[in-house]
């Protein structure tokens, strides 16, 4: 802790005393000042003590609320550190006035779960205090898809996951983990169709995933091709959130083989069809921590909607989606390289 409460004052550890008594504002248990060459100064708990804000707190977790501080201070939010709120018993690292609305900011450098974190934000919400989950150096690593979800926030209406660097001083605004299935590229279509291509005969035969293998006995039994051979509708070359705890393309898939049971002209109203598509999904759709728990695979599911009027497998018509033919799968998957590589004008 960075703060505590000297008759009834609140302190800030960089001008406390040695020797003087110092109390958690939270706990109201007496705490210790320590300081050293290569310490930060800040107040600790006497060990065994069971304050929520007695967990041990790393040099980076406390260089960082420093700066986050100092940095909130030049904006002119009026920072605050670790404000104890009693209605809820919960202590951000810091808590600012931007326009007139309360922001909590917590700097998080170890490992914290979707359901801690879900407790956490219900507090805040309750008290109707934003908050920016900061994220420290033990997650500069690249995210699985489960993190980076629970993890993601928006900034801009964009999907961001928001780190500081305390070696520079900054916030940093990561916005790359857009991304389409089986490819880091994100712009080279055709070599991105490439790639999925070949991941696609290579989980064929080779998948663990339970998922994936029925797909593959579903899409044989119903037309007769194997998963590389699908439409290309199916291959998401436009990048995407993550979204899902497997990729993007498979739950595509899924989606057109879906529509095979369908007969031409069959029709959904538009919550019977975002359902219909939310449904195949199951659940591999991941749980966001931080943005409401649905938009990010409304998003997911309004882009591959949207796809699918483009090439006209489905129409709109009013507050309907019609399906108006079934996509053509192919004999040879170069087929879907060569039809991208016309459309690119080359």
């Amino acid at each position: 802790m960075l703060i505590a409460t000297n008759e009834d004052q609140l302190i800030l550890a960089d001008n406390a005393k040695m020797h003087h008594k110092y109390y958690c504002p939270g706990c109201r248990r007496r705490v210790v000042l320590r300081r050293g060459k290569y310490k930060i100064a800040h107040f600790a708990h006497q060990k065994g003590s069971d304050c929520g804000a007695s967990e041990g707190e790393t040099l980076e977790h406390l260089r960082g609320k420093k700066q986050i501080y100092q940095w909130a201070l030049k904006k002119g939010w009026q920072p605050r550190l670790e404000v104890y709120l009693s209605s809820i018993a919960q202590r951000p690292d810091i808590l600012l006035k931007i326009d007139g609305q309360r922001v909590a900011i917590e700097f998080q450098c170890s490992p914290l779960s979707l359901e801690r974190l879900l407790e956490r934000n219900k507090g805040y919400q309750q008290e109707k205090i934003r908050v920016w989950w900061v994220l420290g150096s033990p997650y500069f690593r690249k995210l699985g898809n489960k993190k980076a979800v629970q993890f993601t926030q928006l900034y801009h209406n964009q999907f961001v996951l928001l780190f500081w660097d305390t070696k520079t001083g900054r916030l940093v605004i990561n916005p790359k983990y857009w991304q389409c299935s089986y490819s880091k590229l994100k712009f080279n279509k055709k070599q991105i169709l490439c790639q999925q291509i070949s991941m696609l005969k290579f989980i064929q035969y080779r998948s663990r995933s339970r998922k994936i293998k029925e797909l593959a006995i579903t899409a044989f039994k119903l037309t007769g091709h194997v998963l590389a051979e699908c439409p290309l509708v199916c291959h998401d070359l436009t990048i995407s959130w993550p979204a899902m705890s497997e990729s993007i393309i498979i739950w595509r898939i899924g989606v057109i083989l879906i529509l095979e049971e369908f007969p031409i002209f069959y029709s959904w109203e538009r919550t019977s069809w975002n359902k219909l598509l939310f449904d195949i999904g199951g659940k591999n759709w991941l749980r966001p921590g931080c943005i409401d728990p649905h938009v990010i695979c409304n998003q997911v599911i309004k882009q591959y909607t949207l796809e699918l009027i483009r090439v006209r497998i489905i129409v709109k018509m009013d507050n309907y989606f019609v399906l108006y033919r079934h996509p053509q799968w192919v004999d040879d998957p170069q087929l879907k390289v060569q039809s991208e590589y016309k459309k690119r004008g080359a």
